[in-house]
């Protein structure tokens, strides 16, 4: 658990609205503890006041991973003296409404993005006496700038990714399976550390790289596919994302030409979209950026981007901010995302790049430093 980021949430303006934020989203409970935890977990986050500053955060844990935690706080200990564990089995479901009594709480934040119409009612039904306000706001709040400690996490997880897309680069022969050549690069991953992969592998080859989000199949791959391989790794909870698209020994394959104009636009697109990359940059406006260069380069393609610029990186895979149309997102330091434009069209292929980056008060700092240029 890191204090620096219990701070993040406490001293954002809308927790003045609330006596305790409660906390159930797995991803939400990874950022507050600093590792993740397979059983259900609640955290309640007191409001602390100068009436209450003996308030602890209070952690419900499954005895199945009771003493794990308790071990891993224990490790540190300016954090266990802010922090309360307690065991939630059959025998004591009751506790955390105890303890909302026993702090005569009257209004609890709740991850309105999250919980569904079931839990919302088991929590009306279970806390009939207190106010239930939405409050994801506040997490998201807090998760949308990278602390250093998360950015070294991330940057981890990019390095891994790079040895996957390498393997598949390195490895790649016709024959083999796009399935096969997912299973290396995670192998490969998993050597160098990774805890699993962000998302499902995407290795989209031929005819299957015009499908923005291909599922990986048995098709073979053959000389002279357009391939886009989208993967991720995760390192101690965090995701990473990046996206290349080559020409497998296609020198004389049919569209040849073509193809290569084809992935020259989507990458010339996306370093024109990083030059653009700034502090206090409306992400929609990036996003429309990015639609008004290929409308500008090659109008009778431009109708094929279709999906959004990038979205934010970190425990989730998708999080704000999101450059998307439409998105009220506005970058600021320390802020994780991917900057990916793509085209797709179904009688040539599609290509798609990809980068993870940093947001920096001047420009940005990418963490998937490597080649664009695949033919």
């Amino acid at each position: 658990m890191s204090l620096e980021r219990i701070k993040k949430i406490i001293n954002n303006d809308n927790f003045n609205n609330i006596d305790a934020l409660l906390l159930t989203k797995p991803e939400n409970i990874t950022y507050v503890l600093g590792f993740s935890i397979e059983s259900e977990t609640s955290i309640l986050i007191p409001n602390i006041n100068p009436k209450n500053l003996d308030k602890k955060i209070m952690v419900f844990l499954n005895m199945l991973e009771y003493d794990q935690v308790s071990d891993k706080i224990m490790q540190d200990k300016t954090l266990y003296k802010h922090i309360e564990l307690f065991k939630m089995d059959s025998n004591n479901r009751s506790i955390l409404k105890d303890k909302i009594n026993d702090f005569n709480i009257k209004s609890l934040g709740f991850e309105d993005n999250h919980i569904t119409v079931k839990s919302f009612k088991d929590l009306n039904q279970q806390f009939n006496e207190v106010n239930l306000l939405g409050a994801s706001e506040i997490i998201d709040d807090a998760r949308l700038i990278k602390t250093k400690r998360e950015i070294k996490n991330i940057e981890r997880a990019a390095e891994i990714g790079i040895i996957g897309f390498k393997t598949i680069f390195e490895c790649i022969e016709e024959g083999k399976t796009e399935k096969e050549l997912a299973a290396e690069a995670e192998y490969e991953m998993r050597k160098f550390g990774s805890d699993g992969t962000s998302f499902d592998t995407i290795i989209a080859s031929g005819n299957h790289s015009a499908f923005p989000h291909a599922k990986t199949s048995d098709k073979p791959v053959k000389k002279g596919d357009l391939i886009i391989v989208d993967l991720g790794a995760k390192y101690n909870g965090y995701c990473s994302d990046m996206t290349r698209t080559f020409i497998f020994k296609g020198n004389n394959s049919q569209n040849f030409e073509k193809k290569v104009e084809l992935l020259n636009l989507v990458n010339e697109c996306e370093e024109f979209i990083l030059e653009n990359i700034m502090v206090d940059k409306k992400a929609a406006d990036l996003d429309k950026l990015a639609r008004d260069f290929f409308i500008n380069k090659k109008v009778e393609w431009s109708s094929r981007f279709i999906h959004s610029l990038g979205h934010g990186v970190g425990i989730d895979i998708h999080e704000s901010p999101y450059l998307a149309p439409g998105s009220n997102d506005v970058l600021k330091e320390g802020m994780c995302i991917t900057i990916e434009p793509g085209l797709y069209l179904p009688k040539l292929g599609g290509a798609r790049t990809e980068d993870l980056i940093i947001v920096k008060k001047n420009g940005y700092i990418s963490l998937t430093n490597l080649d664009k240029c695949y033919y």
